[in-house]
């Protein structure tokens, strides 16, 4: 598949999803404020922040209604954008743009900051697209990212994520209406058989540190998956990334004081750091 289909693709599957996504459930406790939880600096700063991937807008929502001196720009690929605007009604400090963050379209060096969760390992050049960030950012500004983990320290989750490349052989082949109806079939099995087991294991101190590497742990209900089901299995572009090449990635980019960490029983990286 040509990268220009692979980004069209990338665009049709999440713009279904975020039309169907439980908007309730996320905004219970947005991404926003988990990755503010293990960040010990504040992610809003300055007068103007961007959003790269905004998907339906929780944390657009959470971002603008936390921080109302601050305008929040809040850059969306795929119809997820509309859904953005109908969460954001009414809140002056929240500007939207549909674009890609491969091109962002805007000025050198106007924006205190940037955010993006979940989205640039996505995209056909995660690197052209932090690149793109460093530009758009200010001297100095920071930018806040969370991105996949490959797992390559954890034999049980690496093997998982083999497994799953497999599947997606033939999962990128399913019309998105039907995997994501599957993916809510899916969902009640991987939360019985992961999710709840997790969360008892992380009771006991014995079984605390093995909880953390079972796949799928932070399930709450069993539905509660589902999305995260679509998104491994539906998504055309995924990229993933051990701790020193997502610190390589930075640096390459024109950062530094790098830092990576993780969500509180979410896999995954969570790391930021300062533009020179």
């Amino acid at each position: 598949m040509a990268e220009s289909d692979k980004e069209k693709k990338t665009s049709s599957v999440y713009s279904y999803l975020w039309r169907k996504a439980d908007k309730d459930g996320l905004l219970a406790k947005s991404h926003y404020e988990r990755m503010q939880e293990v960040i010990p600096e504040q992610i809003i700063r300055g007068c103007r922040g961007l959003e790269v991937g905004s998907g339906c807008g929780c944390d657009t929502l959470s971002m603008a209604k936390a921080n109302k001196s601050v305008m929040i720009c809040s850059l969306e690929l795929s119809d997820g954008i509309y859904e953005t605007k109908d969460l954001c009604k009414g809140l002056p400090n929240v500007k939207l743009v549909k674009a890609s963050a491969i091109n962002l379209p805007f000025k050198d060096e106007i924006f205190d900051f940037a955010y993006s969760f979940g989205v640039l390992h996505h995209t056909i050049d995660p690197e052209k697209s932090l690149r793109e960030i460093a530009r758009v950012i200010k001297k100095e500004a920071h930018v806040f990212l969370y991105l996949y983990e490959d797992h390559s320290d954890n034999p049980i989750k690496y093997s998982a994520v083999k497994f799953v490349s497999l599947i997606r052989v033939f999962t990128l082949k399913v019309p998105s209406k039907i995997l994501l109806i599957l993916s809510y079939i899916a969902s009640p099995f991987v939360v019985l058989f992961f999710s709840y087991p997790a969360k008892v294991m992380r009771r006991f101190s014995l079984t605390r540190k093995l909880s953390g590497n079972m796949p799928f742990n932070f399930g709450t209900h069993l539905f509660s998956v589902a999305g995260d089901i679509y998104d491994r299995f539906a998504a055309p572009i995924e990229h993933r990334y051990s701790r020193s090449q997502l610190t390589d990635l930075l640096r390459g980019c024109g950062f530094s004081d790098i830092n990576i960490t993780k969500l509180k029983g979410l896999a995954g990286w969570v790391t930021w750091g300062r533009r020179i």
